[in-house]
């Protein structure tokens, strides 16, 4: 998925009032605000009570459903792209829970989803580098997932637990 296309999701998105906060390797590359590599799909947080509009906004961009997970996750793909929606519970404190599988959880605190990030030469939303390095635990890291984490930790000057730090 292209920087142009992810800038389109989230023009859709943003017209229809869904707050959504890029993660995964668009929001670490926002967050490096540069491209270091290519990305099939893009990850974004959404308040669970606008998963439905965002589903509608990005279906009139020629997305359809390809897997509807919830609470974990929405699918959508078309001819240019793959979205992975993942469900957040906003809580009265402005901390969010998402739902994974088998149970899991993982734990947005207040504002995590709100750092300053860019692409394209646009500012955009996206998770903080400390979210991001803490959706990295918990498996086995890919090459790109290690590349991901010392660009990050590099950039930012954060210590990485194993398996990034050996």
């Amino acid at each position: 998925m292209d920087a142009q296309e992810v800038l389109r999701v989230l023009d859709a998105l943003e017209v229809a009032g869904v707050r959504a906060g890029l993660t995964g390797g668009w929001g670490i590359d926002a967050l490096l605000r540069r491209q270091t590599r290519a990305h099939g799909d893009v990850d974004l947080g959404v308040p669970s009570d606008s998963i439905d509009p965002a589903i509608e906004a990005l279906v009139a961009l020629g997305y359809a459903i390809a897997a509807d997970e919830r609470p974990a996750r929405v699918v959508l793909t078309s001819a240019t792209g793959r979205i992975d929606l993942h469900p957040i519970v906003v809580l009265p404190s402005g901390a969010g829970v998402q739902t994974g599988f088998d149970g899991r959880t993982f734990e947005y605190p207040p504002g995590s989803l709100d750092a300053e990030g860019e692409i394209g030469g646009r500012i955009v939303r996206c998770g903080t580098p400390e979210l991001q390095v803490t959706f990295h635990r918990g498996y086995e890291p890919r090459g790109h997932d290690r590349l991901d984490m010392t660009a990050l930790a590099e950039a930012f000057g954060l210590i990485l637990e194993p398996p990034y730090s050996g």
